[in-house]
C-alpha cells in the first residue's frame, strides 16, 4: 500500500517515518510539509493512504482532504482528540493522539490490513448500535443520508449506523455503486428504469440530479 505523509513539524515527520519503515506492506513515497506540493504528487501518483496531521490550522487540513477526489483512506494524528468527530466525515481509519507509541500505531496498521481485507470481497462491516454487522454488497439496495447518519437499505431490512455519506461512498466498489445525488447513492444492478429525474428500484423512487444522469447512462451502458 503507497501512503504519503503530511506534517509540518520536522520531528513528527522523522518518527512517523521510522514507524512506517517497519512494516513491509507499507511504501512510503512521499514525505511533505505542505498541501500544496502534497496534492501535487497525490494527483501524479497512485497513493492509497494518507498520514496526516491537524494542528492548530485545522481548517486548512480538511479543506485540503475536501479537495481530494481519489478513494484514498485517512489516518489523522493530533495532540488534540477534540477534532476525532468530525474526521467521520472523512474516508478516517484511525485517529491517532500524539505521542504515537509504536504499540499504538502498530494498532493502526493492523486495522488498515483488516479493512482492505474486508474491502476486497464481497461484503462490507458496518458499525450499527455498537455492533458489528455484515453487509453483502449485493444486498444493498441503495443508501440514503439522514443527517449525521446514513440508512443502509438492503434486501431485508434498513440499517442505520453513523457515518457521512462521503465517508462510506469510498467502501464501496466504483464499478458496482454510483451516488447519484448528494443525499443518495445507488446499486447500479439494483436499477430497473429510470428518467432525466429519478431511478427506480422496485416499487421506490430516488431523486437523480441532472448533472448525474450522464455519468448514470455511461454506467449502465458499461455493465451491459
Amino acid at each position: 500500500m503507497n501512503c504519503i505523509v503530511i506534517n509540518e513539524n520536522i520531528e513528527d515527520l522523522k518518527s512517523l517515518v521510522t514507524k512506517i519503515n517497519v512494516f513491509p506492506n507499507l511504501h512510503l513515497v512521499g514525505q511533505f510539509s505542505n498541501y500544496i506540493d502534497a496534492k501535487h504528487h497525490i494527483n501524479q501518483n497512485p497513493i492509497d493512504i494518507i498520514i496526516i496531521d491537524i494542528n492548530n490550522n485545522h481548517e486548512s487540513c480538511f479543506s485540503f482532504l475536501d479537495t481530494l477526489t481519489k478513494n484514498i483512506k485517512i489516518i489523522f494524528t493530533s495532540h488534540d482528540s477534540q477534532f476525532a468527530f468530525r474526521t467521520f466525515n472523512y474516508n478516517c481509519i484511525d485517529y491517532l493522539k500524539k505521542p504515537i507509541s509504536n504499540d499504538r500505531f502498530k494498532k493502526t496498521v493492523n486495522k488498515l490490513n483488516n479493512f482492505s481485507k474486508k474491502n476486497n470481497g464481497n461484503h462490507i462491516y458496518v458499525k450499527s448500535k455498537l455492533k458489528k454487522k455484515k453487509i453483502y454488497l449485493t444486498n444493498i439496495k441503495w443508501v440514503e443520508a439522514l443527517g449525521d447518519y446514513i440508512r443502509l437499505i438492503t434486501n431485508s431490512e434498513n440499517v442505520v449506523m453513523l457515518s457521512s455519506l462521503k465517508s462510506f461512498e469510498q467502501e464501496l466498489p466504483k464499478d458496482k455503486f454510483m451516488r447519484i445525488h448528494k443525499s443518495y447513492i445507488v446499486n447500479l444492478e439494483k436499477i430497473e428504469t429510470y428518467d432525466s429525474k429519478n431511478v427506480f428500484i422496485g416499487s421506490e423512487k430516488i431523486p437523480l440530479s441532472r448533472n448525474k444522469k450522464v455519468d448514470l447512462d455511461s454506467a449502465l451502458t458499461l455493465k451491459n
